[in-house]
């Protein structure tokens, strides 16, 4: 039997009856097989989980596969993300993807797996929370994955003030991609609640005049979220006032605002732009006179 014959196997086993002790021992022999493809060993590992949740075979050939030497990055990372589900919280899964967030010889898109997948299994646990922080900070990253790093460091530990940094860092950075932009303000609009460096960053993507509309349109999005008070809401409308009428994908945050603040202050933030707009205009204009 080749290994793709092997492969359409692993992945319908589970579908076709889940729980079998069979299906489950072959699976387990797919994972230990020394002649079987690593993409091979990938498929059983993610069949396994959907199998039977909490089978203890299952869990040892897992973690078997995470102490091998022998297999390739993702392999070992599918295997810990599959162990994570079958066992929420399985100590040597999240040591093992701490080991690829830490390791200085795997491509970058392992490690911001390998982060998004601690986001689900690793909730409060001290290790996984210090990996990722050290993640954050090294200076080698690409922004995707400091991005993802940091998303996940709010899912296990809400409120962490590195995250938020280095998402605010990512969102006023004139080198990272749009698509990266896009990223860090939908992880703010998720952890930023109330924040005022997460506030304050947005606000300042949305006066941008160097993004794409996406971008934009997301950081706006995200500000809905977040915003908790007047004074939050008052810096958003004063902002948007500027350029109201250029633009309409603005319109949702603006109407929000709107719905959560007292008339009077609503006018003034949405007015003050204007009345500072015409001070400017008249002070050209005497300016002008005098010259002439």
């Amino acid at each position: 039997m080749d290994d793709d014959t092997r492969r359409l196997a692993a992945n319908s086993l589970w579908k076709i009856d889940p729980g079998n002790e069979i299906a489950i021992a072959a699976l387990v022999q797919l994972l230990q097989s020394t002649t079987v493809d690593d993409d091979t060993r990938r498929l059983a590992a993610n069949s396994l989980w959907k199998i039977d949740p909490g089978n203890e075979i299952a869990i040892a050939a897992l973690v078997q596969l995470l102490q091998s030497t022998t297999v390739d990055y993702s392999t070992r990372w599918q295997a810990a993300d599959s162990l994570g589900k079958i066992d929420p919280g399985n100590e040597i899964a999240i040591a093992a993807l701490v080991q690829l967030l830490q390791s200085t010889t795997v491509h970058d898109f392992t490690r911001s797996m390998a982060a998004s997948s601690l986001e689900k299994i690793g909730t409060s646990n001290e290790i996984a929370i210090a990996a990722l922080v050290q993640l954050l900070q090294s200076t080698t990253l690409d922004d995707f994955t400091r991005s993802q790093a940091a998303s996940s460091l709010e899912e296990i530990d809400p409120g962490n003030e590195i995250a938020i940094a280095a998402l605010v860092q990512l969102l006023q950075s004139t080198t990272v991609h749009d698509d990266t932009r896009r990223l860090a303000a939908s992880s703010l609009g998720k952890i930023g609640t109330g924040n005022e460096f997460a506030i304050a960053a947005l606000v300042q993507l949305l006066q941008s005049t160097t993004v794409d509309y996406s971008t934009a349109w997301q950081a706006a999005s995200d500000l809905i979220e977040i915003l908790q008070d007047n004074k939050h809401r008052f810096a958003v409308v004063k902002a948007l006032s500027g350029y109201w009428l250029l633009d309409y994908k603005y319109y949702d945050l603006a109407w929000n605002c709107a719905q959560n603040m007292l008339y009077p202050d609503f006018y003034q933030a949405w007015h003050q732009h204007n009345v500072a707009t015409r001070a400017m205009r008249s002070l050209k204009k005497i300016l002008f006179t005098r010259i002439i």
